[in-house]
């Protein structure tokens, strides 16, 4: 079966599940905030006189838009798990780099839901990255995108199915299967109880997905599942606080630096997709605030740990990174050179939503517009 039907089909399941995700009525914070985190991308890579032919959206559409934070850094566990919880919390976190442990102190999602007493569907994480499990977000919605597609085909091979071949049909039962019965053993946890339940509702959402995903703009990798499943809960839930992770150019673990870079072109791309999406949605248009960061850079080149392959030095090409800010937070687009922590974004944004990180040790960013 061809990659692009896998992940159509996975699509189509996950926008189901979303579907019937939705929360009751409840207090929602004053602004809406998008967060979009990117693995680890290496400044000369992306904002670099030679590596901006890898970003043509970020660098030519939105940076004269942003507020663009030129030295953002990591001065924590450069593991992915352990910078979210550090961006998330306003606090550097120490816990397991794989995710068994939620992070040490309470995250935007709890303010959120503490504070301004909001739904559970106010507050949802949308990552293609399997390290970040749901406890990066205790209390939220997380939906791990690649993780159905895996747990799917796993059936398939594992002869759970009594279907005698492998075929478009025999994928989407097993997709419907694992969402229906098994999602929560694939890691996801789905906090909000169902509010889309007409049945003539639901079938005109899947049909209307079904002719989404199979267009000429369908999914045909991880990310691109990923920023489909986020758009679909952008577009049907509206929720208050989305955290959407790409992940593809972690490819370069593998060690091949073209598939790296196009990891980066297409993060750029989907960063552009997400924005301009938001702008086609009244309820996000005018009163959105996105976040682009990535988590950390990646080792320099030479390095004993083999360079681009790995983020684990403490060296500026792996600690010193960049932050982007666009909408409501940047009605005065500017480049701040100053040095900033990635930890101080919790803080800001929280002050954006109306509620107090009490427990971070981030500063609040002047430049943003509250």
């Amino acid at each position: 079966m061809r990659r692009r039907t896998l992940l159509e089909l996975a699509g189509l399941a996950a926008a189901s599940r979303i579907a019937a995700a939705g929360g009751p009525g409840g207090p929602k914070p004053a602004s809406k905030i998008v967060l979009v985190t990117l693995g680890g991308i290496r400044r000369q890579e992306s904002f670099s006189p030679d590596g901006v032919v890898n970003i043509p959206h970020l660098y030519g559409d939105l940076l004269p838009q942003s507020l663009f934070y030129t030295e953002t850094w990591n001065e924590g566990v450069t593991s992915h798990f352990n910078t979210i919880s550090s961006i998330l919390t306003g606090v550097w976190q120490h816990v397991d780099d794989w995710g068994s442990q939620p992070p040490a102190h309470p995250t935007l999602f709890h303010y959120v839901q503490d504070q301004l007493g909001a739904s559970p569907a106010e507050t949802w994480v949308v990552t293609s990255n399997k390290a970040l499990t749901a406890n990066i977000g205790p209390g939220a919605n997380v939906i791990l995108s690649k993780q159905l597609l895996v747990e799917a085909v796993e059936r398939i091979i594992r002869g759970y199915s009594a279907r005698a071949r492998l075929d478009r049909d025999m994928l989407l039962e097993e997709l419907t299967a694992v969402m229906q019965d098994d999602y929560e053993r694939i890691g996801w946890n789905v906090a909000s109880p169902s509010t889309i339940l007409n049945p003539e509702m639901k079938q005109a959402f899947m049909a209307a997905l079904a002719g989404f995903i199979r267009g000429p703009e369908g999914p045909t990798s991880g990310d691109e599942l990923t920023c489909f499943v986020a758009q679909e809960v952008l577009r049907r839930l509206s929720p208050s606080v989305l955290v959407v992770n790409f992940s593809d150019m972690e490819v370069a673990h593998s060690g091949t630096y073209s598939l790296y870079l196009a990891g980066i072109r297409k993060a750029d791309r989907l960063v552009y997709r997400l924005w301009q999406f938001l702008q086609s949605l009244a309820e996000y248009k005018n009163g959105v605030t996105m976040v682009i960061m990535s988590e950390f850079g990646r080792d320099p080149d030479g390095s004993s740990t083999n360079g681009f392959f790995n983020h684990r030095s403490n060296t500026e090409s792996n600690r010193c990174t960049w932050m982007m800010v666009l909408g409501q937070a940047a009605r005065r687009p500017a480049v701040i050179e100053r040095p900033v922590r990635q930890i101080d974004l919790a803080p800001s944004l929280g002050a954006m939503l109306g509620v107090t990180c009490r427990q971070a040790e981030g500063k609040l960013l002047a430049e943003f517009k509250v």
